[in-house]
């Protein structure tokens, strides 16, 4: 009876604050419904999708280009890599030490005249020419330098020039080098794809053999047979 009585003596109170709050909601699910539209808006002309704008840059498709591209990429990288590898291995063989010494042997004559050239690869081996000029004449001569020797016995300007291409030679910075994860994974799936190819020369040699094995033994019994 109390509660009764309270509450109809405060009705107008209370009308007021479930309206006060119905009022609230309202504005704030307006708020939302605007904010919503507007997100929705930006979203179809970010994305390409509005109709009102068809001009708009589809970022999906932008997107989607881009991983592609730089998919693409990847591969022409990995490929360079392993471009770059081969080179490499094959630099050694080049040409990239050269030493040379000019000398005079003779004292009636001026003028170091006379010379001694040392053309090596990375692994030292390579050619040692020798340019003796006289008032005679001119005399070349060569000789085949090993890993830094050669089978001749070579004169104090040839070794002195081989020497000195020792010291001139490229100094690559690899010392500390190490490979990418990128690298790594090329040059395994590198290592993988020789590896299947020698098994496959193994295979097919063996598959051989046992053809030609079957085809004598078929022969020996035809001939047999033949007695």
């Amino acid at each position: 009876m109390t509660d009764g009585s309270f509450f109809a003596q405060n009705l107008d109170l209370w009308i007021s604050i479930i309206l006060t709050l119905t009022v609230v909601l309202t504005i704030l699910v307006i708020v939302d419904i605007y904010n919503h539209k507007k997100l929705k808006a930006r979203y179809e002309i970010f994305m390409g999708i509005n109709k009102k704008r068809k001009n708009d840059v589809n970022m999906e498709k932008l997107l989607i280009d881009c991983v592609a591209k730089a998919e693409s990429i990847d591969d022409k990288y990995e490929k360079i890599l392993e471009i770059v590898q081969d080179m490499q291995k094959n630099m050694k063989y080049c040409c990239q030490k050269v030493g040379i010494v000019r000398y005079n042997p003779f004292e009636e004559m001026g003028g170091n005249l006379c010379f001694s050239i040392a053309i090596l690869d990375a692994e030292d081996t390579g050619i040692v020419i020798n340019g003796i000029h006289s008032r005679t004449g001119t005399f070349t001569y060569a000789k085949p330098v090993e890993l830094g020797v050669s089978t001749y016995i070579l004169s104090k300007e040839e070794q002195e020039a081989i020497d000195k291409a020792k010291s001139n030679s490229y100094q690559a910075e690899s010392g500390d080098y190490k490979e990418t994860p990128k690298e790594a994974r090329v040059r395994k799936r590198k290592e993988k794809a020789e590896e299947r190819s020698e098994r496959a020369e193994i295979y097919k040699n063996a598959a051989v053999q046992t053809r030609k094995r079957k085809a004598v033994k078929s022969a020996k019994k035809t001939v047999e047979k033949s007695r």
